[in-house]
């Protein structure tokens, strides 16, 4: 697994960061540059948020029966939970890339 550091080098990176967590990273670099203090550096990476069919469907802004299909390939990889299809984002946007 990549660092974040080794991420935020490499210019070919796709970060998806959801608003509310952007928004506080912001606040508190503001607060640190305002009172002189460094720039934190960034080192926990939080796992991902599995989505749901549903979610996956508009966040690849394709047809569920696309997602299906692709399940079907082996394009991309979906997790059983109690009976319910999740799918990592991160899976997905390498399926998007590749297709």
């Amino acid at each position: 697994m990549e660092t974040v550091t080794e991420i935020l080098q490499n210019q070919n990176s796709l970060i998806i960061v959801q608003s509310g967590d952007l928004r506080e990273f912001a606040n508190e670099i503001a607060r640190q540059v305002l009172s002189g203090q460094p720039a934190p550096i960034v080192t926990k990476i939080e796992p991902e948020k599995p989505l749901s069919q549903a979610e996956a469907v508009k966040f690849l802004g394709k047809s569920r029966q696309t997602l299906i299909k692709w399940r079907k390939k082996g394009i991309i990889q979906s997790y059983r939970l109690g009976g319910r299809v999740y799918f990592k984002p991160s899976e997905l946007l390498n399926a998007l890339k590749r297709n």
